[in-house]
């Protein structure tokens, strides 16, 4: 069977006699860095509207139901983009679904850029969510795939990182080119071509997922990838969970609601949902807004934002380097926790109309972001990308990365309108409520998967029968 001429390292695609003794970690860096790349574009494209709600709003003339949907278009369309990739993903490839995604991103920043109505502005928005809501799904799930067990965690973790890079990188972007005068807004949005245009040529390079390929029958690829990875031994006994696993019975959407699938999938579907509404991205796309709000000049408001992507990319080194360490649910427990009192005490500053409390009030909105960085921000991505069985691993994603996605356009359509009819004080209220709630689940049906390959925590969710546990020598 002739395998992938377009893998990373021609290494990667030597037959099962030679391949690599160790792997290579590097190797295992770089692809997992390219796919990463799907989550740099999808917190940009995400963010990058927050620096041009004020002139779409004089330009269109938008009342407060049109913000919200120039807000949240993008976010809708994520719903669409996430329901059909995990199906793509199972029958073209995870490679080909990201390279997908990669040209929608950028026909979706030069269209929006330069769109002459608020029609044309929000039909190239929801490309950018069509590929949103696709690379969301997808990307952690080619991570997951090819990294070893026992750096997986930390792997995935990179996307996270990526999302908040490509935040960050929004507000400074947003920053900078507010001095380029009235047009502005629109290069705000074009910068996102670039991004997406490394992101293609990089996908070109990388080799399709291992478990991907041994579920197509392609297995002395998969061998090879799996050897590239982490050696030859690593890649045997990789191997003999996978055929397991695959053997039982090749998956449908109908498996989805069988009892022991269910559970699993309406775990995973409800962290999604609840990563969303504890209400982060309604902070971080209104935050120029919220510290106008405040007292905040337009120019200061954009710097304070900027503050936020910069808080996301420190604290989400916290799961990076803890998480292969504590596990995920301490660090999910401890940071959901913070955040609620985040919130509490945001919903009392904001509540007092006595006076601005600019300082104090960046001080607490940062805190929040923190703890949201360092733990469900990222671990939402690890533990979907992992409690998922093999061969309905991309259906499953699908249907959290919908609800996860509906969850989202549901908390930046109402956000606007829940200010203005309560007040700025009512939405951080009903999000810390919500991290209560968080913090209860999590401590009742979220399950440790530190240490585990992916088919063990497979065999422990499902409890599939004759699949025996492998033991570990990484």
């Amino acid at each position: 069977m002739k395998p992938e001429a377009n893998s990373l390292s021609p290494a990667a695609s030597r037959p099962p006699d030679k391949l690599h003794e160790r792997g290579s970690i590097l190797y295992v860096i770089g692809i997992s860095l390219v796919a990463a790349l799907g989550g740099f574009l999808f917190g940009f494209d995400m963010v990058v509207v927050s620096g041009t709600i004020k002139p779409l709003t004089q330009l269109f003339q938008l009342d407060a139901f049109w913000v919200g949907w120039a807000t949240s278009c993008c976010v809708f369309a994520c719903i669409p983009g996430a329901a059909c990739a995990g199906k793509l993903a199972d029958v073209l490839g995870r490679k080909k679904v990201l390279i997908g995604t990669a040209v929608l991103f950028a026909v979706s920043a030069l269209g929006a850029g330069w769109a002459t109505t608020f029609a044309e502005f929000s039909f190239y928005r929801i490309l950018g969510g069509l590929a949103i809501g696709a690379a969301s799904g997808v990307a952690p799930i080619y991570i997951a795939e090819v990294a070893p067990t026992r750096l997986r965690g930390r792997f995935v973790s990179f996307y996270q990182l990526a999302i908040v890079v490509g935040v960050s990188a929004a507000f400074y972007s947003n920053y900078f080119l507010l001095a380029t005068g009235p047009d502005a807004w629109r290069w705000m949005l074009t910068a996102g071509v670039v991004p997406a245009g490394l992101f293609l040529g990089f996908l070109l390079v990388v080799p399709e997922t291992p478990r991907w390929l041994a579920k197509k029958g392609r297995e002395e690829e998969a061998l090879a990838v799996l050897s590239r990875v982490d050696g030859a031994e690593y890649a045997r006994c990789e191997m003999v969970v996978i055929r397991e696993t695959l053997q039982v019975r090749r998956g449908t959407l109908a498996d989805l609601l069988q009892p022991r699938m269910l559970r699993v999938v309406v775990i995973g579907s409800l962290l999604g949902i609840f990563s969303q509404i504890s209400g982060v991205n309604a902070v971080t796309i209104y935050a120029p807004d919220i510290f106008e709000k405040a007292g905040s000049m337009t120019k200061d408001s954009l710097f304070q934002s900027s503050l936020i992507g910069l808080t996301f990319i420190v604290f989400t080194f916290i799961p990076i380097l803890f998480v292969e360490r504590f596990g995920r649910r301490p660090i999910l427990l401890v940071g959901v926790s913070v955040m609620a009192l985040a919130l509490m005490a945001l919903t009392a500053l904001m509540a007092d109309t006595s006076g601005h409390h600019n300082l104090l009030l960046v001080t607490l909105i940062l805190v929040y972001i923190a703890a949201y960085a360092s733990s469900i921000a990222c671990l939402t991505w690890v533990i979907l990308s992992e409690i998922f069985p093999n061969r309905i691993r991309g259906e499953a994603m699908s249907v959290a990365n919908l609800c996860l996605w509906t969850a989202n356009s549901f908390l930046l359509l109402t956000f606007p309108l829940i200010q203005a009819k309560f007040g700025v004080a009512a939405p951080f209220g009903v999000y810390a409520t919500i991290c209560v709630i968080i913090v209860i689940f999590v401590w009742k049906y979220i399950p440790e998967t530190k240490g585990k390959s992916l088919e063990e925590i497979e065999i422990q969710l499902v409890g599939l029968p004759g699949a025996p546990p492998v033991t570990r020598t990484h």
